[in-house]
């Protein structure tokens, strides 16, 4: 991952209207623009069939009208509980392979996960292998903090009372 195409998605998740110029054709809307810059730089991604190109579409749209609008802490757990279920049978949202919705949810999550306490991580199992997986790209690891994750499961969800 390039760190100028890094920088400029962190910058549009800070922006509520986004306008991307790129190549004589200027685009609005954070799902427009974050694709007309990954189309510029990054193509692959975008996603490499036309089913990731399509999910890659999907993901960055839910992320933006839902995941970026939760307003309560209860909007906040549907909208992980949701993700953390997509996970359960793929190594990255779109499939096999990272695309820029990926970056996109490690970027708005991070602040977040950094400071959940390790029962909190493991409540979202599919989502912490996720996070795991993706800060280990270069790119980002080198510009965001490493987040700990136990090795050893620590709660059983199942409360035994004597």
């Amino acid at each position: 991952m390039e760190k100028k195409v890094l920088r400029e998605v962190v910058k549009y998740l800070k922006q509520d209207k986004i306008s991307v110029e790129a190549k004589g054709k200027k685009t609005q809307g954070f799902v427009c623009g974050t694709l007309s810059l990954v189309r510029s730089s990054r193509p692959e991604l975008e996603g490499r069939t036309p089913l990731e190109k399509s999910l890659t579409h999907s993901w960055l749209t839910y992320l933006s009208t839902h995941l970026f609008r939760c307003s309560t802490h209860e909007a906040l757990n549907t909208c992980l509980q949701h993700i953390n279920k997509e996970l359960e049978n793929r190594a990255f949202l779109c499939g096999f392979h990272p695309t820029i919705g990926d970056v996109v949810l490690f970027l708005a999550l991070h602040p977040f996960v950094v400071s959940w306490s390790f029962m909190h991580k493991e409540q979202y199992q599919n989502l912490s292998r996720w996070f795991i997986t993706v800060q280990g790209d270069n790119t980002l690891s080198a510009t965001h903090s490493p987040v700990l994750f136990s090795r050893t499961t620590l709660y059983g969800g199942s409360v035994r009372v004597h």
